[in-house]
């Protein structure tokens, strides 16, 4: 019964997915999609259900495994692939400069590069072995969890008791259930599903009534999660959605509905995650969106580090403008922290709360040329998908690394397991659909 239900949901029948998949031709894409659903759910195994932390680092046993086959396989990928590749690589060169300008002990240069490294790897993983079918797979289940993570979200919102003192908003994430931070994932989420179906209700592959749910379901998850970054991202996602193929009524209709929902949504928001504060609802005006983003208070607003000033903010009272600082870091790994070892910066400046940032973070440790190289890896994908034939994907990826761009600055979300793996999943995607146009035309 479990299975039929799984097979109609997802459109497939499983049996022989897994049949074709685990031939010796084609094994390496389920691998790559296994490890993709153990990446996404380590987390909630460990931190919701107590199981050993050695399953977290089961994340890297598996993501080398799947590389070193990639690696076995002589198939040619693409030249901008390839020139991906070569800007990550630099990236990693890069890393040992301010590593060796810092004399960093090697245990945590090695450290570093892990943390980094680790989602390369799985990025040529993902260009050797999968295709477009397999894509397909990932974005139906995208769409199960998103619609299973309604009822999940209304749950551990209102029918789950915290401890005192627990940030809730945190410990919300719908199918990634009930870990600190759980709303990371949930947030990459409800932008997938998003970008999926307003793109193809502007491709007309969808409904306007499948549209409007999204956009309610999405901003109701939201708001139990106190994702206040979501609104943001959901008015990039409509707009760049929207004119990713020009305008049309669909465009206008959209706009306009969008436009109505998002104001209820505010209002929503504002009255269930408000409480006592009188201030809270002001900052949802423009103002209040630009002051909270660029106070010199920090983000807690007790002198820490602000999410879009703080690369300045280190550059002055940190690194005191030091030109090979600011340009190559501190080197890989030596803002780090872990159970097994905590670096000097780390014990020094981590009330700052760089940790919480990606990108302060990545400028912590690779300056200006590191942040440079990572960001160009985004827009590079976004260059290369405007000649992919095929509307959605081209719409897909470009609004995807907007949105992740957005979330390098603004938290850690593609800095971790969760959400990490899926975000080089996505970038990979223009490069398969190259292959996959260059052997029609050869089969041609």
């Amino acid at each position: 019964m479990v299975q039929q239900l799984i097979m109609r949901a997802l459109r497939v029948d499983i049996r022989e997915w897994f049949r074709q998949r685990f031939r010796p031709s084609s094994y390496g894409a389920a691998w790559v999609l296994v490890a993709l659903a153990y990446f996404c759910f380590s987390y909630t195994l460990v931190y919701t259900f107590h199981m050993p932390r050695v399953l977290l680092y089961g994340d890297d046993a598996l993501n080398c495994v799947i590389y070193i086959l990639a690696l076995t396989q002589r198939r040619k990928v693409s030249r901008s692939g390839g020139i991906i590749i070569w800007i990550m690589t630099l990236y990693c060169c890069m890393g040992v400069i301010g590593a060796i300008l810092s004399a960093e002990k090697l245990t945590i240069l090695l450290w570093g590069y892990r943390n980094i490294i680790r989602y390369f790897m799985f990025f040529y993983s993902c260009l050797v072995f999968l295709k477009k079918s397999d894509f397909i797979i990932v974005m139906r289940v995208v769409r199960v969890l998103f619609w299973v993570s309604v009822p999940l979200c209304t749950i551990e919102r209102f029918m789950v008791t915290y401890p005192a003192g627990t940030i809730i908003g945190d410990k919300i994430g719908g199918v990634f259930w009930n870990f600190s931070g759980s709303n990371l994932p949930l947030n990459m989420l409800l932008c997938v599903y998003c970008i999926d179906v307003y793109s193809r209700y502007f491709t007309r592959k969808c409904s306007l009534l499948l549209f409007m749910m999204t956009s309610v379901a999405a901003i109701y998850m939201s708001a139990t999660a106190e994702l206040k970054v979501f609104l943001v991202e959901l008015i990039i996602i409509v707009v760049f959605t929207a004119f990713g193929k020009g305008v049309s009524w669909r465009t206008i209709v959209a706009l306009i509905l969008g436009s109505s929902i998002l104001s209820t949504a505010s209002m929503y928001f504002i009255f269930l995650n408000a409480g006592n504060s009188t201030t809270y609802a002001s900052n949802y005006s423009l103002q209040g969106y630009l002051d909270y983003a660029t106070r010199d208070t920090g983000y807690t607003g007790s002198g820490d580090l602000n999410r879009f000033t703080g690369i300045g903010t280190v550059s002055e009272h940190i690194f005191h403008y030091n030109p090979l600082n600011m340009l190559f870091g501190i080197g890989l790994g030596n803002a780090d922290y872990t159970n097994f070892f905590t670096s000097d910066f780390y014990s020094q400046y981590s009330g700052m709360h760089y940790q919480w940032f990606q990108g302060i973070w990545m400028f912590i440790e690779s300056g200006y040329v590191g942040v440079s190289l990572y960001l160009l890896i985004f827009i590079m994908v976004i260059i290369h998908s405007r000649s992919m034939v095929d509307d959605y994907i081209k719409v897909f990826v470009c609004v995807m690394c907007i949105i992740m761009i957005v979330m390098f600055f603004y938290n850690i979300t593609l800095r971790v397991e969760p959400t990490g793996y899926f975000s080089m999943l996505v970038i990979s995607l223009p490069y398969l659909m190259h292959r996959a146009q260059r052997n029609v035309r050869r089969i041609v």
